[in-house]
């Protein structure tokens, strides 16, 4: 074995010079109580341990005489320890030869031990890596190579990996350029031009890895997407489709599919072969596709099942529970646990008869269609009571003969999301201008007074609160204004009263101001025409309050570009720079096209058309 010949080389040393090296028996070493090294000793001795199996003692213990024959070890403690594994384990005999270096007892152990810890400059990753990578071009494998180092394989193939990067990745790296987890990234794919062109661009846009993974592998499909695991990228390999894997990263996030024809196709016929039963419902057309995202959504109208009547059965079980829960009521004395009990079971079951089961009618059926597709969790998602434009049935109540709307840009959805954020940012603004708020107040209680005014104000003064359902910066005003006063004001009705009496005229007034900001309502419904009294209003009192949206709203993919059409994605860009739009747009997907929007138009003020002054 490389071992023993290396251990034996030394043998002619011992009982020699004690200044020279010499070869001592592995039985007669001793650790040294003062070694400098107190923590970390056991720290990848295995790999030594395999090391020195396979090359034997490379470099020489320090020790110097103990009592009773022995050697202290001043330094290489880590070394006998993995000498010491090897004879447990019978590779070498206990008292095999060990070459040392036998220092003088007047010499400082201490200092010694420090500078064998303290002065060794430790290799770069970088040389390392090109070291496994030449053991490998110069014939050994993988295997063998973990073998000999007391390594894992998969280690070695990472380390090999990391050496076959750019030269100038690698170089950059080697100068400190780089840290190990952006070459991690970089070495995601094997294509040095690639490589090259994102390390240009570095600081441009980000130098995070996950950034640099994503630049490097754009036009690949990446093992979370929802068709590979629909599919299952096992069945896209069995058919035929190639993959790449990161070693860096764990699981599908590491995976890449390089063939989406082949995960298309496998997508399609998986979804066929389950759209039967669907077919079975009724439906007017039913159709499959691998994506159906907001934009396709949007082109269809859309029906829903509608609640079944009671059956005869449950309509006379609901009139009996319903007299004897009024009987109970009124009979029910304090604190009757086994009356209230009762109660309680009565409401359950009165709220599960009134929950009937829900269906589409024969005319929805006749009329409408479902579609079958892929979630975005990567499951099955059916979607039933799709109307096409022209299966619309045409309204009968026009009387002036006018043809169906054409169909705006920006969906009533998002329309509504957007003047929800609108409203809420007027709130936030009328509670710093009480001024304003006693205007609107006053003005929204004379057209009441007054009917030849009309009725129509963006303030609902009866005190309905309007609720908004998006979280943004106006809401969050909204509801921070909301806490301060609930701190300030009592909790019951009687108590309110009594301390409004007592209140200063300003304290009453910034309560009615935010009051009035509460009521205020400028979302747009599907039902509203744009020019609707309660909407001009509105914008008048935008106006006044010099309301500037672009304080409170920023187009971004999720909020706007991803719920357009490319056609207003363009528009908006062409917009937003003032220039015609880049044929490269053209090429890219929606959702890259969406990213690429909210990049571009970040910080030049532009705004969709609902919410431009």
């Amino acid at each position: 074995m490389a071992i023993i010949a290396t251990l034996k080389a030394a043998e002619n040393g011992y009982a020699g010079n004690a200044h020279s090296i010499a070869s001592i028996p592995l039985s007669k070493l001793v650790p040294w109580d003062g070694n400098v090294r107190k923590t970390g000793a056991s720290a990848g001795l295995e790999e030594l341990t395999a090391s020195i199996a396979a090359h034997g003692v490379l470099q020489s213990l320090v020790v110097r005489k103990a009592n009773r024959g022995k050697y202290a070890i001043i330094a290489g403690r880590r070394r006998f320890l993995a000498l010491s594994a090897l004879a447990e384990q019978g590779t070498i005999a206990t008292d095999a030869p060990v070459p040392c270096r036998v220092i003088p007892g007047s010499s400082d152990p201490t200092e010694i031990s420090l500078a064998e810890n303290v002065v060794r400059a430790p290799m770069h990753p970088a040389d390392q890596f090109e070291a496994f990578r030449d053991l490998i071009d110069g014939g050994s494998s993988p295997a063998d190579i973990a073998a000999r180092f007391g390594i894992a394989e998969s280690a070695v193939k990472k380390r090999l990996k990391l050496a076959r990067v750019s030269p100038v990745v690698f170089q950059a790296y080697r100068a400190d350029g780089l840290t190990l987890e952006q070459v991690m990234a970089f070495s995601v794919s094997d294509d040095h031009t690639a490589q090259e062109r994102v390390f240009s661009e570095l600081g441009k846009w980000s130098n995070d890895p996950d950034d640099i993974r994503r630049a490097l592998t754009q036009d690949e499909i990446a093992g979370t997407d929802r068709r590979a695991r629909f599919v299952t990228v096992a069945a896209y390999e069995e058919a035929g489709g190639a993959i790449r894997r990161d070693l860096f990263t764990e699981g599908d996030d590491g995976v890449f599919l390089l063939d989406s024809a082949v995960l298309d196709r496998l997508a399609l016929e998986k979804l066929q072969s389950m759209s039967g039963d669907l077919q079975q419902e009724g439906w007017k057309w039913v159709e499959v596709h691998t994506e159906f995202d907001y934009e396709a959504r949007c082109q269809f109208k859309r029906l829903h099942p509608e609640a079944m009547p009671l059956s005869e059965d449950a309509a006379k079980e609901h009139k009996q529970l319903a007299e004897e829960y009024q009987l109970l009521f009124e009979s029910m004395q304090e604190e009757d646990e086994e009356t209230q009990a009762r109660l309680d079971a009565i409401e359950s079951r009165i709220a599960e008869l009134e929950f009937t089961e829900r269906a589409f009618t024969p005319e929805t059926l006749g009329i409408a269609g479902a579609i079958i597709t892929i979630g975005n969790d990567g499951e099955v998602e059916v979607v039933r009571g799709l109307v096409r434009e022209e299966d619309v049935p045409e309204k009968a109540d026009q009387p002036d003969g006018s043809t169906r709307k054409e169909k705006p840009a920006i969906c009533a959805s998002l329309t509504r999301s957007l003047t929800e954020q609108k409203s809420a940012a007027i709130s936030a603004s009328l509670i710093e201008r009480p001024d304003i708020a006693l205007a609107a107040v006053v003005h929204a209680l004379a057209i009441g007074v007054f009917p030849s005014y009309g009725r129509q104000s963006s303030l609902q003064v009866s005190a309905r609160l309007t609720n908004l359902r998006e979280s943004c910066k106006g809401t969050e005003a909204m509801e921070h204004a909301h806490s301060q006063w609930c701190d300030r004001i009592p909790g019951d009705s009687q108590a309110l009263w009594q301390w409004c009496l007592d209140q200063e005229r300003d304290t009453l007034l910034d309560l009615l101001t935010f009051c009035a900001a509460s009521t205020v309502n400028a979302v747009q419904e599907k039902q509203d025409r744009t020019d609707c009294e309660r909407l001009k209003h509105a914008n008048a009192l935008s106006q006044a309050l010099s309301l500037d949206m672009k304080e409170w709203f920023r187009p971004t993919a999720g909020n706007f570009f991803s719920r357009v059409g490319r056609t207003e994605i363009l528009s908006a860009l062409a917009e937003a720079k003032a220039t015609p739009a880049k044929r490269s747009w053209d090429k890219l997907k929606k959702s890259e096209l969406a990213a690429l929007a909210e990049r571009e138009i970040a910080g030049t003020g532009w705004l969709p058309q609902p919410l431009k002054a």
